[in-house]
């Protein structure tokens, strides 16, 4: 049997493994705040000034040369703490190209109803939807479609029968972007669930999004962004399509560079803030991207955002590979353009863009340096006279005479 001294003597390793340890994969969300506001142009920077490693990055730009789908890669853009570490640009473009960001343009929308509904023009996210169209007369109408509300139209819960990713002929999107009154198709749509319960991707929805918000500010949807969003950033190479009623497309067509998509992850990194001014209340970026519906393990969605819980993500999403990511956990936005459905964005932010800034897979970064130093000045606290006290019972369990009875 271990004699008590010699258990006392195990006691600083146990220690040192209780304090230390726990601390790798620890990533507290400290207080951060930019040095600049990117508001007239970004600033860039070394990637290890702002704690990344720059071979991940390069290795990277290897990468995309080299496999089958590299050659239809456009654009890649870093932004690690405000600064641009990585910028890359493939065949003719450069940082002033603009694109499509299809269904990218969704995340702004969603963003501009919030807005609207700080700002009182909207009273509740459970209003309904038809309210806004009482002057219209509604093919298909059911109980159903009477209670469809705006939330459901930001998470894609509707329940209209509305199976747009077929990209046939009969879709849905061609449809009604092929129509005269864009608005009045979608609401024609049949029925094919009760609001809320299933996840139904639809455009459709996102452009019912931007007429309500035409319709209760008062002012076209791409004036209104024009007004809070695109001035305040700085926004002013830019175009968006248009409903053939003059509003602006709520699903796709806003068309950016991809410095100017980073802005706008910027803002959100910075919970709504932009030098000094709220644009979007700081409520509204944590719900819209929260994950309201969960598709799979790795996959959530929340108000026309998609959310990536495995590696502590958000992300506006385009047809052919244009994407908005946001890391909050790590201080950096991501941003790609493409013209391919197959850019394997995971790959380039799994194996690089992530390595590169100390942050594994597993969503677990590696131990924060001051944290481990504090776990080991507060270890040697307690260990140096825990140590001594061992030290001492062990010099007089041999020193002291044994008695016998």
């Amino acid at each position: 049997m271990l004699k008590c001294s010699s258990i006392l003597l195990c006691i600083p390793l146990v220690l040192l493994f209780i304090v230390i340890i726990p601390t790798s994969g620890v990533h507290p969300q400290t207080a951060w705040a930019p040095d600049y506001w990117p508001t007239s142009g970004w600033q860039t920077s070394t990637p290890e000034a702002q704690g990344m490693d720059s071979t991940y990055l390069t290795a990277m730009d290897d990468y995309i040369e080299l496999v089958d789908w590299g050659f239809a890669v456009v654009s890649t853009v870093v932004v690690k703490n405000g600064y641009i570490v990585h910028e890359s640009y493939y065949g003719s473009s450069d940082e002033t190209t603009r694109r499509n960001i299809f269904s990218c343009t969704k995340s702004f929308t969603s963003t501009l109803l919030g807005i609207a509904l700080s700002e009182g023009y909207i009273s509740s996210l459970d209003e309904l939807v038809l309210d806004y169209f009482t002057d219209r007369t509604i093919a298909n109408m059911d109980a159903r479609k009477e209670a469809i509300t705006i939330e459901h139209l930001l998470t894609m819960t509707a329940g209209f029968d509305w199976p747009e990713n077929d990209y046939g002929v009969e879709d849905p999107y061609t449809l009604m972007t092929s129509s005269t009154d864009w608005v009045q198709y979608v609401l024609d749509a049949p029925m094919a669930h009760e609001p809320g319960e299933v996840w139904n991707y639809n455009s459709g929805a996102s452009h019912l999004l931007s007429t309500i918000v035409n319709i209760s500010t008062g002012q076209y949807t791409h004036e209104y962004a024009e007004a809070k969003l695109f001035t305040p950033l700085g926004i002013t190479h830019y175009d968006w399509g248009k409903d053939p009623d003059d509003n602006a497309f709520g699903g796709a067509s806003l068309r950016l560079t991809p410095r100017d998509m980073a802005k706008f992850g910027f803002l959100f990194l910075n919970n709504g803030t932009w030098d000094g001014a709220q644009l979007v209340p700081e409520s509204w970026v944590t719900t819209a991207t929260a994950s309201h519906m969960t598709l799979n393990a790795h996959t959530g969605y929340g108000y026309q955002w998609w959310t990536s819980p495995l590696i502590e993500s958000y992300s506006a999403r385009g047809y052919l590979g244009q994407l908005i990511y946001v890391f909050p956990v790590v201080n950096m936005v991501v941003v790609f353009t493409a013209q391919t459905n197959y850019l394997q964005d995971d790959v380039l932010l799994e194996e690089y863009i992530l390595p590169a800034a100390g942050y594994t897979v597993s969503g677990h970064p590696p131990p924060d340096g001051n944290l481990i130093a504090a776990a080991i000045i507060g270890a040697i606290a307690i260990i140096i006279p825990v140590t001594a006290i061992s030290v001492y019972l062990l010099y007089r369990q041999r020193h002291t005479p044994s008695t016998s009875t």
